[in-house]
């Protein structure tokens, strides 16, 4: 049995002495299964990842390029064997942030990322420790929490401190997203103008099983909250947003809000946050709850957020996630990620310009900004 927990990325490096990789491996959290039945819910996700930036990988690296996804380089059902955990999204939760790792999960991590430098996409929290006790490098990417710009982009994390230092530059700060939220805010006056909304919080929800809700080897909600929940709220008026993609009440009633104290509401979640008469955010953990303050308001976390981000370049500290909005899709942004870790070409100055909503029609995930945005032009358009 290893143990994991001391195997964070919080200031830690590498130690350099490893051999040198002779292959990229492109991967993701291929421990994840479906909500319903045990089956894969990410190889998509990792095959896409694997199709943005190939090749620019493969030009940056001229490294041979392979994908492990489950049931593709990687016996996920053995892995829930070694953990002796249900095969199903509730022993899913409980490996996702493990501490520990069976000897045979370790043996079979080895044989399927030894030898590579791994290009993750939404790595599981154990999956990153493992690779770190191995002595593994990885760059990880998921979508950035900030995704009112012209189009989402990448949080990234490794745990190579000198990978980290290159990256660094690269950091867009948070003043970088000062005038995309204002210029949504203002969108939003004209999209609705006579937006009314009682009390002055808005509490969001969240899909049924995510990622940001496991704590503690199980998946939460607004009900395992009630007492912080409570506090946060008060005695006012309370507005509750429903996730997009769950029409549900997340746990709320269970928490001790009976429908009646609810103002149920489907306005646009940036809309909202922009009213006038809303003075906070509250929350598990909803990447709405690190938009709120670009908005002017209060955001109240019930959980913690997956992401640990700088404001700022000077203050960033190796394990933490970079903010990448423009460079990922350069050949030389992947060659100054490389570059501590494998021999690269040369740089070629060459960048990659792509139009707006590039990724999120890619992804065909808009997250609400299409309302303020592509949906509100066309309504203009019509009259």
């Amino acid at each position: 049995m290893s143990k994991l927990s001391g195997a964070g990325l919080s200031g830690a490096a590498l130690s350099g002495t490893e051999a040198r990789p002779g292959r990229i491996v492109f991967t993701g959290d291929v421990l994840r299964p479906a909500d319903a039945g045990f089956r894969p819910s990410q190889t998509e996700n990792i095959l896409w990842f694997h199709r943005l930036v190939r090749g620019q990988v493969a030009a940056a690296s001229r490294l041979p390029v392979e994908v492990v996804a489950w049931g593709r380089g990687i016996d996920t059902p053995r892995l829930y064997e070694f953990w002796e955990v249900e095969k199903s999204w509730r022993g899913w939760a409980r490996i996702f942030d493990a501490g520990f790792a069976p000897e045979g999960v370790m043996t079979e991590m080895e044989r399927a990322y030894g030898g590579s430098v791994v290009i993750g996409f939404e790595l599981a929290e154990s999956m990153k420790r493992i690779l770190s006790l191995l002595g593994i490098p990885f760059v990880d990417f998921g979508i950035h929490p900030i995704r009112f710009l012209d189009d989402v982009f990448f949080a990234v994390q490794t745990n190579d401190a000198a990978v980290f230092e290159a990256l660094l530059p690269d950091h867009a700060e948070d003043s970088a997203f000062l005038g995309p939220a204002g210029l949504l805010a203002a969108s939003a006056l004209k999209f609705r103008p006579r937006l009314q909304v009682p009390g002055e919080t808005l509490l969001v929800g969240q899909t049924r099983i995510d990622r940001s809700l496991v704590r503690d080897g199980r998946v939460v909600d607004l009900s395992d909250f009630a007492p912080e929940l409570r506090a946060a709220v008060g005695e006012g008026g309370i507005t509750f947003k429903p996730h997009p993609y769950a029409n549900s009440d997340f746990g709320a009633i269970a928490a001790g809000f009976p429908l009646r104290a609810l103002h149920v509401t489907y306005e646009n979640i940036y809309a909202l946050m922009a009213s006038e008469e809303i003075r906070q955010v509250v929350g598990v953990s909803s990447s709405a709850l690190m938009e709120a303050r670009f908005f002017g308001q209060e955001a109240r976390v019930l959980h913690q957020s997956p992401f640990d981000i700088p404001d700022r370049r000077a203050d960033a500290v190796p394990g933490q996630h970079l903010s990448i909005v423009e460079s990922w899709g350069d050949t030389d942004f992947w060659r100054r990620a490389l570059a501590p870790l494998t021999p690269v070409t040369r740089p070629d100055g060459e960048r990659f310009r792509r139009p707006p909503n590039a990724l999120r029609t890619s992804l065909r995930n808009f997250w609400g900004f299409n309302e303020l945005s592509t949906d509100f032009q066309v309504a203009i358009a019509r009259g």
